[in-house]
């Protein structure tokens, strides 16, 4: 079954590419998924529109800069017979002499990347004279990725598959008597592994190293940060772009007062090239708070013109205040970080002012909100006075009732009118 993720841009679909585009599948609704009816034409494009948005997830295998790993341990990877005996563990792969194998090695006058371009390993989107030439979309906006007559196999004519969630399908080997996992490659899976595939007499390998580098390249490739084709070369093609994650996403480190690892410092480094985007979220302040780093080591808080410094968060880490840094995609910062309902109130404004950061209908501009309320119990009572404390002795921005910028006597003796007045 094809994946999916990314599926939008890279028609046709189905193996054998018979589909022109998703608005053929729209039968399914009825007759495969029961329902009374099919999608009307404004429902399959948002359909249509919601599935573009989906992303390949981060590759496992990708270093955390998403380079290509030159060490690749290749557990649950055997030797097919072709050069030593089956079943043999394979050695560790380098992804990087993967790719140029990938590139250059030849088979019958072509090349992998001939048919798998790069960056997705599907098809050409095209035609080739002297020079590559895309072809119009098709009157449904679809895409006409490249077919082959014959794969190898079974089939007469197959859709050149993209090979971005290869990684996903391992775990079942023909040379090993007990497998738990995975699901073969072709479109019937009667290849049962990576190396095996490779290692057919069809492909020019030359030793077994060979095999695991193109295995590990294989197992690691994700769509992104790497060469991609030529206008004016037949053999390397240029490929259609791909919608794919950075191998830091998702990545975390929390800060308790014990020391700030070099991983930090990796995270702001993508930062700064604006391939990621860095959050943190925990207690600051004595308070949950959420900052977007927003590069030269400042970040921006979730209360709107306050920033705070690098040295500031990672020296305010400790037990019972943990700070949380996470790689997150480029351009989720703010909603992940600053403003959760992105109604372009910050969450913290919002919080202060009474209002539901989680509810876009919930703003500053539309709720009342009683400023001395500071535990939102609904009343005023001693436990905001010392609450106001608490806030005023760490120099919380909440403690500044005044607006003034700072926190002094100023704020304190206008908390305690707001305090005597009941609000």
């Amino acid at each position: 079954t094809q994946t999916l993720q990314d599926i939008i841009g890279k028609e046709p679909h189905h193996w054998r590419g018979d589909r022109s585009g998703i608005e053929e599948f729209n039968g399914a609704f009825e007759s495969l998924m029961g329902d009374d009816e099919q999608l009307s034409a404004d429902e399959m494009q948002e359909f249509e529109d919601f599935l573009a948005t989906i992303h390949f997830p981060p590759n496992p295998n990708r270093n955390f800069d998403n380079s290509l790993p030159t060490d690749l341990a290749l557990p649950g990877h055997f030797s097919t017979g072709r050069f030593v005996a089956p079943g043999q563990p394979m050695p560790n792969g380098n992804a990087e002499r993967g790719l140029r194998a990938f590139r250059l090695s030849r088979l019958d006058g072509v090349q992998c990347v001939t048919c798998h371009t790069i960056p997705t390993g599907a098809g050409i989107n095209g035609t080739f004279t002297t020079v590559f030439e895309p072809l119009p979309p098709g009157p449904m906006g679809e895409a006409h990725l490249g077919i082959v007559s014959v794969d190898g196999s079974t089939q007469h004519s197959i859709k050149v598959p993209q090979i971005r969630n290869v990684h996903e399908k391992t775990g079942f080997n023909t040379t090993q008597v007990r497998n738990t996992a995975g699901f073969g490659y072709l479109h019937d899976g009667t290849i049962d592994s990576l190396e095996r595939f490779v290692s057919e007499p069809l492909f020019s390998v030359s030793s077994l190293q060979q095999v695991a580098d193109l295995t590990a390249f294989l197992l690691s490739f994700s769509g992104s940060d790497l060469p991609t084709g030529s206008s004016t070369s037949i053999l390397e093609p240029p490929g259609e772009s791909g919608q794919d994650t950075h191998a830091a996403v998702g990545k975390q480190v929390t800060l308790n007062g014990s020391g700030v690892p070099f991983r930090v410092l990796e995270m702001l480094t993508l930062a700064e090239q604006g391939v990621v985007d860095v959050v943190v979220k925990g207690v600051y302040g004595g308070a949950a708070r959420g900052f977007r780093y927003a590069g030269s080591f400042t970040y921006q808080s979730d209360r709107e013109g306050e920033t705070a410094t690098h040295t500031a968060l990672t020296s305010s880490a400790a037990p019972g205040a943990e700070l949380t840094w996470t790689v997150v995609p480029s351009g989720s910062g703010v909603r992940i970080a600053l403003d959760r309902d992105l109604d372009g109130y910050y969450d913290a404004d919002e919080t202060d002012a009474c209002a539901d950061p989680a509810d876009a209908l919930s703003t500053p501009a539309n709720s009342s909100c009683c400023p001395a309320d500071l535990t939102g119990e609904g009343d005023v009572n001693t436990n905001d006075f010392f609450a106001f404390l608490a806030l005023y002795q760490v120099q919380d921005p909440r403690a500044d009732f005044t607006g003034e910028g700072d926190i002094n006597t100023n704020d304190f003796f206008a908390f305690l009118a707001a305090y005597q007045a009941g609000c």
